[in-house]
């Protein structure tokens, strides 16, 4: 598992080169209220962020297989991740 904040070239890498994981969208300080799980093919966490121009700045990603971010999100900050309707 990865995690990119403040690091949207590094982030915009490890998609192209991960299109087959998952991403694990947050709030800087993760919390269990926002946990929001992503292919990495998702048009809403992908391309040209609609909102703000960062991808990685108020909110943090972090990417991996999908298992491995549902049990961090259980275990670490005590939430579920939430399936994105748009892509899961």
């Amino acid at each position: 598992m990865e995690r990119f904040q403040d690091d949207d070239a590094g982030y915009e890498r490890w998609l192209a080169a991960h299109p087959d994981l998952f991403v694990l969208n947050t709030a800087r300080r993760p919390a269990p209220n926002y946990l929001m799980l992503h292919r990495a093919t998702c048009r809403t966490i992908a391309g040209t962020p609609a909102r703000g121009t960062r991808w990685t700045g108020e909110y943090i990603k972090f990417c991996g297989q999908r298992t491995e971010l549902e049990k961090f999100s259980q275990a670490r900050v005590g939430g579920t991740a939430f399936p994105c309707r748009l892509c899961l």
